[in-house]
């Protein structure tokens, strides 16, 4: 049974682990593997932890966590839009990341970050939403399609000496994405 809640300070080292290792999962084979290497649980956990401590620094970010036995199993976040161009496209709200364990995939927990994530940008009257994924990431692209959301963009972006190229999805009406 996976059960959601909205992240707490003390939540920021097993964040920055599940960060690390949902990466680790998700973007081997597409990512070079040094970039992986690299990563920190150390870094991402700081990293939460200034963002729990102060969410008004972070565009009014909120977090939200999927438990499984009391273990963290994913996490989602959103914020205000960060990207010009798509605030300009008038998508006001962002997703800024969303990521499930491989073990606990399928099982609902991602369509749950998602809407709990719909609801609190709603909330903030923020009705309109969009997140970047990497163009090679098929199986979140699949997710995303199949959630409604529509391609509104594309950059490439230099990341510790790789070009990767990233795809938008945007929602004009996030309500769409709360589970009824």
């Amino acid at each position: 049974m996976i059960s959601f809640r909205q992240a707490a300070p003390g939540d920021a080292a097993a964040l920055g682990a599940l960060h690390v290792t949902s990466w680790r999962e998700t973007y081997a084979g597409i990512l070079p593997d040094h970039v992986l290497d690299g990563l920190s649980v150390e870094a991402r956990s700081a990293m939460w932890t200034e963002i729990l401590n102060d969410p008004p620094a972070f565009g009014g970010a909120a977090v939200f966590v999927a438990e499984s036995g009391g273990e963290i199993v994913g996490f989602g976040s959103c914020s205000g839009q960060r990207d010009e161009a798509l605030k300009e496209k008038g998508f006001a709200g962002e997703i800024g990341a969303i990521y499930v364990l491989r073990s606990h995939q399928r099982a609902g927990a991602g369509s749950s970050l998602m809407s709990l994530l719909a609801q609190k940008l709603l909330a903030q009257g923020r009705s309109s939403a969009s997140l970047w994924v990497l163009r090679e990431n098929a199986g979140a692209r699949a997710f995303y399609e199949r959630l409604g959301g529509a391609l509104v963009g594309e950059r490439n972006e230099e990341q510790a000496g790789a070009m990767l190229c990233e795809i938008a999805y945007g929602w004009g009406e996030v309500s769409r994405l709360v589970r009824r």
